[in-house]
């Protein structure tokens, strides 16, 4: 009895090999759940995390760079991604973006390409209202904006604060559906030496806008007097 449990040991130990060999292959480590959405402020720059890809874009570049997820090294204080390009290192502290009064839940740092980038992050980001979001903008009426340089539109509950190269701007604005419709808007007086994209700015600003996304990070304001298109800086 025991030379006939020995001999079939082996041949069930094959069987089962051969079974899993049937098998088709599972994904190569634990899915995320959802996006992880990471950005910083100074330069400009996003990161995204999906279970297959990490794309980093540098719009002051720019710069987009694109690589499959790895299996992710959890140490002590976070998440760790590593591959050829980008680096990163997710670090489960409270940040700052530096920018606004918000908060994320984690800093993050980014190596792409061998350059360093410092930032925040912390969930998904598909805004269904402006409330609380933070925008670099990247062109106005088709002319790309100077980087660096104070070119942004930040949103709160009811109010928006903007500069496009010179002076401080600022409204009360309502938003319904995919329009937005500004108050009076009220601003510094300085005088600076190239006011076009401030001018055109505001002239897009005192008339209702629409709203057009691409993707959660990018956002144009467009109406009959031009088009105001901007990258997510939250």
């Amino acid at each position: 009895m025991t030379h006939l449990f020995r001999a079939a040991a082996p041949l069930a130990v094959l069987a089962a090999l051969a079974a899993c060999q049937m098998l088709p292959p599972g994904p190569p480590y634990p899915a995320p759940v959802g996006d992880y959405r990471a950005l910083g402020t100074e330069p400009f720059w996003g990161l995204t995390i999906t279970p297959r890809e990490m794309v980093f874009d540098d719009p002051n570049g720019p710069v987009r760079i694109s690589q499959a997820t790895p299996q992710p090294i959890i140490g002590t204080a976070g998440e760790i991604y590593q591959t050829p390009r980008l680096n990163v290192n997710i670090v489960h502290t409270r940040c700052s973006d530096g920018m606004s009064d918000r908060t994320y839940p984690d800093t993050v740092q980014v190596i792409a390409d061998g350059r360093r980038f410092e930032g925040c992050g912390g969930g998904a980001v598909a805004p269904a209202a402006l409330a609380g979001t933070n925008w670099r903008v990247a062109a106005i009426n088709g002319r790309a904006t100077p980087a660096p340089g104070p070119f942004f539109m930040n949103f709160e509950a009811a109010r928006f604060g903007a500069k496009f190269g010179c002076n401080g701007l600022g409204a009360d604005y309502r938003q319904t559906g995919d329009m937005i419709t500004a108050g009076p808007v009220i601003g510094t007086q300085m005088a600076c030496p190239d006011m076009i994209f401030e001018s055109q700015g505001s002239a897009i600003l005192s008339r209702p806008m629409r709203m057009n996304w691409s993707g959660g990070d990018r956002l144009t304001l467009s109406n009959d007097a031009g088009s105001i298109e901007m990258v997510r800086a939250y």
